[in-house]
């Protein structure tokens, strides 16, 4: 009869002296270490499990040690640690060495994954081989490093992916903290820095000691400290590099704050608006041109209307057949109307809208002051 307790002793660290007398613990109490142990303990041969404590009986999800006794080892491994398993009782087997703890997946009842780490050893009793094992339960450790592991692969994926977005935008960006110290920034931003100010920056800077002119320094400052006291704001700025032309500039600066909400740093996004000023500015000198243009052609049109109104006037007066005077007054009458849309055009905002109920009632003035005028 084999007392596979004791053979635990020759474990690493599972051999214990009593202090005082020095003598080797008993099996009897060595026996209570091996049942209790909230390690799993086991002993397998010629691949199959001959004697396992209740720990490892629970890590592995059974109910009662008869399920597990006399069971191929290999039935208990994880496919991806099977091989793994192989290996270290092949070593075991041919130099009797001691195997120092490996990690490992076992399979338990309900076909979950366990994730354990083994130290295992190898001795002989009447010329039969056998290996003892001590089996550490990891499971809650390691899939917390697993899952540590995805969200550190989710950042790196976003951060990668932000910065292409950063990188790729042509605005120049960048970012300090609390001090000043510049904390991050993009390639646009390190080009306009240095057609701006000629100076190169770097990550770990005092933005403000970089500008050497008095006055430019202190409205970096401010523009900063606004930032930096948590207003988010836009501003203009026409400005003259010492590498670049005249330029103007449209500035955004955020406030940074941390998960407590605590102010942090500051942002700022700076954006060439230069070439879109000087067409807003040639659109405005076009539409000023074109309102000029307009009220020279509503005088003109309102003036021959008129014109011809008159002399539309003067004829039926002249004239003795009633018929072709009805007619020259129709006409006249006509062009009045015409006259009255194209002023409704020429002063409406928004010539798609006009105001018919204004339209309609200074027509309807017009007409009864001109067949007031006809009844005399």
């Amino acid at each position: 009869m084999i007392d596979f307790p004791s053979k635990f002793l020759s474990m690493p660290n599972c051999r214990m002296e009593n202090l005082g007398s020095m003598e080797p613990i008993s099996i009897k109490h060595y026996q209570f270490f091996f049942d209790l142990s909230q390690d799993g303990l086991a002993i397998h041969s010629e691949g199959k499990i001959l004697r396992a404590n209740d720990t490892l009986i629970r890590m592995l999800g059974y109910d009662s040690i008869e399920e597990v006794i006399g069971k191929p080892v290999l039935q208990f491994v994880h496919p991806r640690s099977q091989s793994v398993v192989k290996e270290r009782i092949q070593k075991m087997s041919q130099e009797g060495m001691v195997v120092g703890a490996i990690e490992e997946e076992f399979i338990r009842k309900d076909g979950s994954t366990l994730f354990v780490e083994v130290t295992a050893t190898a001795f002989f009793e009447n010329e039969v081989q056998y290996f003892q094992v001590v089996v550490k339960n990891i499971n809650f450790r390691k899939r917390m490093e697993l899952e540590l592991e995805r969200l550190r692969s989710k950042l790196k994926i976003t951060q990668e992916r932000l910065l292409g977005v950063i990188e790729g935008t042509k605005d120049a960006i960048c970012a300090v903290d609390i001090h000043f110290r510049v904390i991050a920034f993009n390639s646009s931003f390190e080009l306009s820095f240095w057609k701006l100010y000629g100076k190169k920056i770097e990550e770990g800077n005092l933005l403000p000691e970089l500008i050497l002119d008095p006055v430019e320094r202190s409205v970096v400052i401010e523009n900063w400290s606004r930032a930096l006291r948590g207003e988010v704001y836009t501003t203009e700025r026409t400005m003259q590099g010492l590498v670049q032309d005249s330029a103007i500039f449209e500035i955004s600066y955020s406030s940074i704050r941390d998960s407590s909400h605590n102010l942090i740093g500051a942002t700022q996004i700076i954006r060439d608006i230069t070439e879109r000023k000087h067409g807003e500015e040639k659109l405005k000198k076009t539409l000023e041109e074109k309102e000029v243009m307009l009220k020279e052609i509503h005088h003109r049109v309102k003036n021959n209307l008129q014109v011809v109104t008159s002399l539309l006037s003067l004829q039926s007066e002249h004239y003795g057949n009633e018929r072709i005077s009805h007619i020259l007054k129709e006409c006249g009458r006509r062009i009045q109307s015409m006259a009255l849309i194209h002023k409704e055009l020429y002063q409406s905002e928004n010539i798609t809208k006009i105001d018919f109920y204004d339209y309609l009632n200074t027509l309807l003035v017009s007409l009864l002051h001109s067949f007031g005028k006809e009844k005399k």
